[in-house]
C-alpha cells in the first residue's frame, strides 16, 4: 500500500511540482557538499592541510599550509560572488589571520603567521601581512598591494633584539618583489618571489661596530660596501 501511495502521489505531481523538487534537490547537494571535494578541484598542490571537514560554506581545515607558509587552523567558506566570473575563492580566518585564497592568489591577507622553522638561512619567527594582496598569472606577479613585514630573533649576542622590517609589496618584471626597512634605516631586507616559484630573501645591515660586523661573517655573512648581509632562499 505504501509503495503504491508513493506511485500515484508521483504520478499525480506536476511539472512545476517536479521542477521544485529538482531545485531543493540541488540547492540541498550545495548546502552539503564537502569542503574537501572542493578544495581538493580548486586549489593547487601547493596548498595542502592535515584534514578538511565541514561543507563548502562552513568548513574547517586543519594545518593549512600555502607552501612553505603554515597558516594554522583555520574556518574556511566558498565566497558566493566570485563564484559569477569562474573563480573559485575561499575566506580563511582564525584568532590573530584572515584573508582570501584561491588558484594563484592570496588577497586581503591581515595578521601573522608563525614561521617555527626560520626562512632558509634566516631566523624569522613570523611573517606579518597588512591589507596584503597578491595575484599570479600564468606564474607571473600581475598585481600586488599592501605590506609585509618580517621578525627576526637576535642574529647573535652582540645583536640581542629582535629584528623587524617591513615593506610595501609590489610586481616587478614578473615577479613579486618587497623592499623591507627596520626602524633605524640600515637593516634592509629584500623578498623576492619570481615566476619560476624560487624565491630569495637579501638581508643587509649597515652601521655596525666592526666586532659586531666580523661576528656576524663568521656565521656566514658576506662583506657589503657599506655593511654586511646575506642571502638565502628556496622554492615555494
Amino acid at each position: 500500500m505504501i509503495g503504491r501511495w508513493i506511485f500515484i502521489r508521483g504520478a499525480a505531481m506536476g511539472r512545476r511540482g517536479w521542477l521544485a523538487l529538482g531545485v531543493l534537490f540541488a540547492v540541498a547537494l550545495l548546502v552539503l557538499l564537502p569542503l574537501r571535494l572542493v578544495l581538493g578541484m580548486a586549489l593547487p598542490e601547493t596548498i595542502t592541510a592535515r584534514s578538511v571537514e565541514g561543507s563548502v560554506w562552513s568548513g574547517r581545515i586543519a594545518d593549512l599550509n600555502a607552501g612553505p607558509l603554515p597558516l594554522g587552523t583555520v574556518d574556511a567558506s566558498l565566497q558566493p560572488l566570485p563564484l559569477l566570473i569562474g573563480r573559485p575563492q575561499f575566506a580563511i580566518s582564525r584568532e590573530g589571520f584572515s584573508a582570501q585564497i584561491g588558484p594563484s592568489r592570496l588577497t586581503g591577507a591581515n595578521g601573522s603567521v608563525l614561521l617555527p622553522d626560520g626562512l632558509g638561512g634566516l631566523p624569522v619567527t613570523s611573517l606579518g601581512f597588512g591589507d596584503f594582496s597578491a595575484v599570479m598569472v600564468d606564474g607571473k606577479c600581475a598585481e600586488a598591494q599592501g605590506t609585509l613585514s618580517l621578525t627576526l630573533a637576535s642574529l647573535g649576542p652582540l645583536l640581542p633584539d629582535a629584528l623587524v622590517v617591513s615593506g610595501q609589496a609590489r610586481c616587478e618584471s614578473g615577479a613579486l618583489v618587497v623592499p623591507m626597512r627596520g626602524a633605524q634605516g640600515m637593516e634592509r631586507l629584500t623578498l623576492k618571489l619570481g615566476a619560476d616559484g624560487r624565491w630569495q630573501a637579501d638581508l643587509a645591515l649597515a652601521g655596525l661596530p666592526q666586532e659586531t660586523a666580523e661576528a656576524l661573517k663568521s656565521s656566514g655573512f658576506d662583506t657589503r660596501p657599506d655593511g654586511v648581509g646575506i642571502v638565502t632562499g628556496g622554492t615555494f
